[in-house]
């Protein structure tokens, strides 16, 4: 018994005396979503996203383009336009849209995406169309709405 009672008492103290292991932070730089747009030109990294994202509650998120041949080569001078939709699996066209109509604006390099809200919970998709001088293209980046 005092046995048993001795090597529980020292598991305890050694249990207390090791921090508990802690995981690897992942970098601060790593996207929440990277997607390339569909002529593989741009890909588009979604920086920061709420998780889960709220039901039926504003919301912000943060873009970076980037050439999609030089994975690190961040493009400043690209502008973008976003659209949200739902499809219901009807194909690839929007059926209907979100309540709100969402703000883009140019912040530190990157896109801040303003006045989202999903009033639906389900598969959402962000369609980003990239703009850089006389080109253009699109990525549809899912979303998937509410922590389901």
């Amino acid at each position: 018994m005092r046995t048993t009672l001795a090597l529980l008492l020292g598991l305890s103290a050694a249990w207390v005396a090791v921090p508990p292991a802690r995981a690897q932070a992942t970098p601060a730089t790593a996207p929440a979503l990277s997607v390339a747009t569909t002529d593989h030109h741009y890909r588009i990294e979604v920086v920061s996203l709420p998780n889960p994202i709220p039901l039926a509650k504003y919301f912000t998120l943060q873009l970076a383009v980037y050439d999609g041949r030089t994975a690190d080569r961040r493009l400043t001078d690209a502008s973008v336009e976003v659209s949200v939709g739902m499809t219901h699996g009807s194909g690839h066209e929007f059926m209907h849209g979100m309540q709100s109509s969402p703000r883009v604006e140019k912040h530190q390099g990157g896109f801040i995406v303003r006045g989202m809200m999903f009033h639906m919970q389900g598969p959402w998709t962000l369609r980003v169309q990239v703009h850089e001088g006389t080109r253009s293209a699109t990525a549809d980046i899912p979303l998937q709405c509410c922590g389901g």
